[in-house]
């Protein structure tokens, strides 16, 4: 596929890749816990939604509520983008997949076939957008996808299945987050495979902080920026996310 640079219309992004963000890429953003990390998906996503494209929402330590409430938060009311989004809600107490509407499932994508799976419904949902309406494909977003590794059975399989998927599959657009607290010599293999790293950081109190280190044939700035988010938004996320954490790990654990 071939790669298009995507100018988003978010200054702070702009910012730093002034050129434009490039499709058919693949991105990870990795940081430490509690960085904010699912939230910087989110706003590439809004951008993307707005700007043309189709998103996959890999929702993993956050619920859809959440997601609803934050992306109309950064502008995107997905009620506003009805057949161009498309939910794969994580459940590891699922066999397979379980249909909750045409454009939301719930999937146990622990397993590599089902991620497999869940992604070819979505991208068949996907197909009936013309690409008038849509002409920059789809965006694959997905925040805190270092839990699964916590699987004794499939955590190895699923980490090398992202891992192709970061470093070869460019029929649609990645934006991956990490988490650098465990499983770092995995995460370090997740940050050699992606076209496009940028690592987050959170300062006290509660200051967002992203830097990028590569960008696929792409100009970029290397200074560190501070994401335009309030303390509410960070705070809100954080106890999101811990609250996900809670609940998946010992799930996941018993796959």
């Amino acid at each position: 596929m071939v790669s298009v640079l995507v100018k988003l219309g978010i200054p702070w992004i702009e910012g730093i890749i002034p050129r434009g963000f490039p499709s058919n890429t693949s991105t990870l953003v990795s940081g430490p816990g509690g960085s904010g990390k699912p939230l910087i998906g989110y706003i590439f996503a809004s951008g993307w939604l707005k700007n043309g494209g189709n998103v996959v929402f890999l929702l993993t330590s956050t619920t859809l509520e959440y997601l609803r409430n934050t992306m109309g938060l950064f502008g995107a009311d997905l009620d506003d983008y009805w057949g161009r989004v498309f939910f794969v809600e994580l459940d590891p107490g699922i066999e397979s997949i379980e249909i909750v509407s045409d454009e939301h499932i719930r999937a146990n994508f622990v397993k590599p076939e089902i991620w497999d799976e869940a992604l070819a419904l979505a991208s068949v949902y996907l197909s009936n957008v013309p690409k008038t309406i849509a002409p920059l494909g789809t965006m694959v977003v997905g925040a805190a996808l270092n839990l699964l590794f916590f699987s004794p059975t499939y955590g190895e399989a699923i980490h090398r299945k992202i891992m192709d998927t970061l470093a070869s599959n460019k029929t649609k657009t990645y934006f991956f987050t990490v988490n650098t607290d465990v499983f770092k010599d995995r995460v370090e293999e997740l940050e050699m495979a992606a076209d496009n790293l940028m690592f987050s950081r959170m300062e006290k109190p509660m200051r967002l902080f992203l830097r990028v280190e590569r960008i696929r044939d792409v100009p970029f700035r290397k200074n560190e920026v501070e994401v335009p988010l309030s303390r509410e938004i960070l705070d809100e996320i954080r106890e999101e996310a811990e609250r996900g954490k809670k609940n998946l790990i010992p799930a996941i654990k018993r796959l």
